[in-house]
Parts: structure tokens; C-alpha cells; sequence
């Protein structure tokens, strides 16, 4: 919805904006964008209850600071709440919030571009999927090139500012499917998705600039976690740089952290390739220091930090550990996923920091497995596997990893039958797992291996495509 659209000339909402009532004005548009008071508040910044107030009118709505926020975040034309002179224009209310380069159009396309900077903006009225908000994104994509294309979606792909409620509902929508382990599906919606972050960081200025930044670099996040997920290495280490210059930019820890630890993950994947010995242990080192630097910054090891931190700085943690395990420094990893044990009590329950970063005491249980089977000891991580419930863990990604964590211990416990049963419970959570490479290695060595197959080892090796 731009400022030509009717909607904003319709009576309800002229007569509210006219009479000075522009806490209805919010309540018409948010419900009209298929809000809640608790999204609009969380990102004002306002608790529920004071949006509410503001809403019903118990509270007068006329601090600027507010009326800006409200404005930017729900895209309200500025003139309606008397920010800007009434006969301001969508042209105008676009130049003020700074230049937009999409790309090189002439006289003639102009027309194509308003269009669909409608169609994008209209998507907060009629409910919301990433197709929907951002054009195109339907459109089928996988295998290398589309990983590719999330690094070159700013310049090859069009794309036209959206919300910043747009915008993070897309990337919450993007992060479901990542976390139902839609990989190919994902694969192609996420480099149009980063194509409309741009353009809506670039549109922006001042504290919705920040704000994009950290809408930017959340999917830029996701990027890089795909790409691990699909051994693109290289993808994955440039869009998690990527990543931590937006998060920079926008000034939010527990942005720069999420993105820190992909970084940190890139480096000890790096490491674990280089051919010499110094150099694996170099590289894994330095991501161990990171982590534990990043961790450290966030000051969630003592006092009484808010949750999404403590999560974020447990997370840090058993990323930290594992990166220890591999690099066969036993006394250093446990020590680690101690503390990250210890922050996980301090949790009411499963917590959400940011990205990919769910934490409770079943998801340290889990990194235990990884932790104990890279140190060698499968006894050990046999035990923490048999403790785990993957049914509390928060997402089908979490409890298929447990099950394929598991499936590596048994595995090099020697136990091929009880491995190829967690492979199977593994696939009933997330088909698309056993595609991932290093799954279908893990397949593809269970095969070869000498002795009798599995019963069950063939149907899912048929599964993973090999």
C-alpha cells in the first residue's frame, strides 16, 4: 500500500487521521495487515499494553518519536499523522526517506516498476507468504546456481522496498521453512527475499536503516546456514560476511553475534579442509576465539541477562565446543559445553535467540553427541543420545539433527543396525536431511562397510539419491 493506494482515502481512515485520532489509524492499518498487537509493539518497541492504550485512544498518540516509529514500521503515509505536509505525494514521502537504486530504468519501464512496487507493498493487506510480499519467488530453483544466486541477488535480481513488517514476516516465513528443512524450496525463494532487504535498506534512513541493516543481515544469516547445510562452503563464508557487515551496520548485539557465529562456522570448515596440520589447527583456534570472544561480549555470563541473550551466548558456546572436539582438545570442549549447560539451567524453558539459535538444556544434550563422538569417545555420546527426547526439541531441523548425531554414534560405536534406525527416524522428521552431503556420506560409508547391510539401509540410501 503507497500513499496512492485507497485505502487511505477511505472514510475511516481520512475521518480518524482528520480528528486527530491516530492511534485508530494504527489499529485500522494493523489489522488490515493481519497484525498483532504483540508483532506491532515488539517491533516499536512499545509493551502491548501501551500499544493498546495508544490504540483505543486511553492514550493520546502524539509524541513525533512515536508517530515516526509507528509510521515506519506499519508504512503509514507520514502526512496522514501531519509528519509531512498533506499535499506531500508519494514522490515526495519516497525522496525523503533517501535515494532507491534498483537499477538503470528508462521512461518507459517506469511504469513496470511502480507497478510492481504496488504489487509488493500490497502484499501486507491480503495476508502473507514470502511468494506473495516479493514476485517471483515461486518460481523453482535448485542445485549449485541458485546457491549462487544468493550472493548475487542485489545486483541481478529486481526488487523494490518493502515494510519493515514485510520484510521481517518474509524472513520469519523463511526461517520456518528452514527450520521444516525445506532446503530446495528455500533454495529458491531466499535470493529474492535478500534482493527486497536491499532495496529496503537502501530506501531507508536513520533508525529504520538500522533496522533494516538487521533485517538484511538475518537473511544474509539464513543464506549461510543453508549453504552449510548444503556443503557450499564458499557461499556460505561470503554470505556470512555478508551477514556481519549489515549486522555491524545496524548496531544490534544479538545480530552481530548470530552472524559472528556463522562466521566462526565458516572458519573451522575452512580448517577442517586445509591439507596441513598447522593450518587446520590455526584456523580452528581462531574460531574457537571468536566464539568465545563473541560469547564473552554479550555479559550473559553473570547477572541476569534477558533470555534471548542467554540463549545467543549459550549457543556461542556449544558452537565453541564442537569446534574444540574437532580440533581434539578434550579438556577445552568440555569445559565449554559445561558452561553452555550451565546457562541452559538458567533458562525457564527453550529459549530463541537470533537466526537458526534455539537453546535449552536437550539442545547442549544434543551438541554433547557431536561434542563426544569427534573426541572419540561413542560410549559417551551413546548416553547423551539415549536421554534426548527429540520430541522437545523446537523444530523438525533440531530433531532430525539429534537423530543423525546419534545415527554418527552408533555408526562409529559399530553399530550399523541401531545407525541405520536413527537415519530412518531422521528422514520421518525431515526427508530432505538425508539429501544433505554429508548425511549421504554417512550413508554411502554404512554401505560399503564390510559385514551384513541393514534391512533398512538401501530404501533410505534410495532416499539420499545415491
Amino acid at each position: 500500500m503507497d500513499a496512492l493506494h485507497p485505502f487511505w482515502s477511505s472514510p475511516e481512515v481520512v475521518g480518524a487521521a482528520a480528528e486527530g485520532r491516530f492511534g485508530a489509524v494504527v489499529r485500522v492499518v494493523r489489522e488490515a495487515r493481519h497484525l498483532t498487537m504483540a508483532q506491532v509493539a515488539t517491533l516499536c518497541h512499545l509493551s502491548v499494553s501501551t500499544l493498546s492504550r495508544m490504540e483505543t485512544g486511553q492514550r493520546k498518540l502524539v509524541d513525533v518519536h512515536y508517530l515516526r516509529t509507528l509510521a515506519d514500521v506499519l508504512a503509514i503515509p507520514p502526512h496522514l499523522f501531519g509528519l509531512v505536509p498533506a499535499d506531500s505525494g508519494a514522490a515526495e514521502t519516497r525522496e525523503s526517506a533517501g535515494p532507491v537504486t534498483v537499477g538503470a530504468t528508462t521512461p518507459g519501464e517506469q511504469d513496470g516498476d511502480e507497478a510492481m512496487r504496488r504489487r509488493q507493498l500490497l502484499a501486507g493487506l491480503a495476508g502473507f507468504t514470502i511468494a506473495a510480499a516479493l514476485p517471483g519467488t515461486a518460481r523453482a530453483a535448485s542445485g549449485e546456481e541458485s546457491l549462487e544466486a544468493l550472493l548475487l541477488a542485489k545486483s541481478q535480481l529486481p526488487a523494490a522496498p518493502v515494510p519493515l513488517v514485510t520484510l521481517h514476516q518474509a524472513l520469519a516465513q523463511a526461517q520456518a521453512a528452514f527450520e521444516r528443512c525445506e532446503y530446495s524450496e528455500l533454495t529458491g525463494t531466499l535470493p529474492r527475499l535478500i534482493a527486497a532487504a536491499h532495496a529496503s535498506r537502501d530506501a531507508a534512513v536513520g533508525q529504520l536503516q538500522d533496522r533494516m541493516s538487521a533485517a538484511l543481515a538475518r537473511a544474509y544469516l539464513l543464506g549461510s546456514e543453508l549453504a552449510t547445510k548444503r556443503h557450499r562452503d564458499t557461499v556460505a563464508r561470503v554470505a556470512a560476511d555478508r551477514s556481519h557487515t549489515a549486522a555491524e551496520a545496524s548496531g544490534d548485539p544479538l545480530t552481530i553475534a548470530a552472524s559472528s557465529r556463522a562466521m566462526a562456522i565458516s572458519m573451522r570448515r575452512d580448517a577442517l579442509g586445509a591439507p596441513e596440520r598447522i593450518d587446520r589447527e590455526a584456523g580452528l583456534n581462531g574460531a574457537i576465539t571468536m566464539l568465545t570472544k563473541t560469547a564473552l561480549d554479550l555479559g550473559a555470563d553473570h547477572g541476569d541477562p534477558q533470555m534471548p541473550v542467554l540463549a545467543t551466548y549459550g549457543s556461542l558456546l556449544c558452537t565453541a565446543s564442537y569446534s574444540a572436539a574437532q580440533n581434539g582438545n578434550t579438556a577445552q570442549a568440555i569445559a565449554l559445553i559445561e558452561e553452555a549447560e550451565h546457562a541452559a539451567r538458567r533458562l525457564p524453558g527453550t529459549a530463541g535467540g537470533t537466526g537458526n539459535a534455539q537453546f535449552s538444556e536437550t539442545t547442549v544434550a544434543v551438541y554433547r553427541i557431536g561434542v563426544h563422538t569427534a573426541l572419540g569417545d561413542s560410549s559417551r555420546a551413546l548416553r547423551y543420545f539415549d536421554a534426548v527426547d527429540p520430541a522437545r526439541l523446537p523444530t523438525a531441523e533440531r530433531r532430525a539433527r539429534a537423530y543423525v548425531d546419534g545415527a554418527r554414534a552408533w555408526k562409529e560405536h559399530g553399530n550399523l543396525d541401531q545407525a541405520s534406525s536413527a537415519l530412518t527416524k531422521a528422514f520421518t522428521c525431515a526427508p530432505q536431511e538425508l539429501q544433505r552431503p554429508s548425511v549421504r556420506g554417512l550413508i554411502a560409508t554404512m554401505l560399503d562397510a564390510p559385514g551384513r547391510t541393514p534391512s533398512g539401509l538401501p530404501a533410505l540410501a534410495t532416499h539420499a539419491g545415491l
